[in-house]
């Protein structure tokens, strides 16, 4: 009897089965999820270009735009994240001043999470960094010390800077508190004078 169960194979196939297919699930859900939050990703920068595109070809450099314009434009832009859900985008708009290589004034700001508003992370009348290559030597003013108090944003070339940043929650998951945020910000020349 003993002799005749060593040499049985019936069943070897299913435990085989059995044994691999935990592995085989968490690859498919894995490749699921990172496929996922690849296309959240590009989504995020999708709709941070739609976004100061949207500023930058219909805002006027020289005149403060209206409130409900811009929200508009945010409201408008975050409709790019579909399908993924556009209350956990948070948009924020500026228009900047050039005041020298590396730096610029905040002429104003606007934020908005969902379809409500949110402080801005950049407050107008700041100086604020700007990366490297951003600012080309045309647009710096002439003006010395043009980011002192009193005098930034007074001369130098405008720019548009969007930040669009994304709270992404995998759809399957073992731990819901997971989450990872992702962000993304552009810098733009004004196209309307």
């Amino acid at each position: 009897m003993l002799r005749r169960l060593l040499h049985n194979e019936s069943g070897v196939a299913m435990v085989e089965f059995a044994i691999v297919l935990p592995v085989l699930i968490t690859l498919f859900v894995s490749s699921y999820v990172l496929s996922d939050m690849i296309s959240c990703h590009r989504k995020v920068t999708a709709t941070t270009r739609a976004l100061t595109d949207l500023a930058s070809r219909s805002i006027s450099p020289t005149s403060t735009p209206d409130t409900s314009t811009v929200t508009t434009y945010m409201s408008s832009a975050q409709l790019v994240m579909t399908p993924f859900d556009t209350t956990k985008a948070t948009v924020q708009i500026a228009q900047l001043r050039i005041c020298d290589t590396s730096h610029a004034y905040v002429v104003w700001s606007q934020a908005q999470t969902g379809s409500s508003a949110v402080t801005p992370s950049l407050k107008a009348g700041a100086v604020v960094d700007v990366p490297s290559g951003v600012i080309s030597s045309f647009m710096v003013p002439t003006t010395s010390n043009a980011c002192a108090t009193g005098v930034a944003g007074t001369s130098g070339a405008y720019l548009f800077y969007g930040q669009v940043s994304y709270v992404y929650t995998p759809v399957i998951t073992y731990m819901r508190s997971l989450g990872t945020t992702m962000a993304d910000q552009i810098y733009m020349s004004p196209r309307l004078n």
